[in-house]
């Protein structure tokens, strides 16, 4: 399975609402570096991220629930 980064996070603190709301529609969501994020701040961004298959589905809720932008996907 190939995961694709939906959406970037800077702080653990705002990822549980985006997660939860994901995985209320149906969307596995797999976080790159949390743990690592959540011992200290300055290790870098948190990327959220789901299988190809689930991509566009993600894409829609985030916009849909106001999580993101249209154009915050090129």
């Amino acid at each position: 399975m190939d995961l694709v980064t939906i959406k970037t996070f800077n702080f653990p603190s705002e990822v549980s609402v985006v997660q939860s709301f994901l995985e209320m529609e149906g969307i596995t969501v797999y976080l790159k570096n949390y743990v690592a994020s959540q011992l200290a701040y300055s290790l870098g961004d948190i990327d959220m991220q789901v299988s190809e298959e689930d991509y566009e589905r993600a894409k829609a809720a985030l916009i849909e629930g106001g999580f993101s932008q249209p154009e915050d996907f090129y």
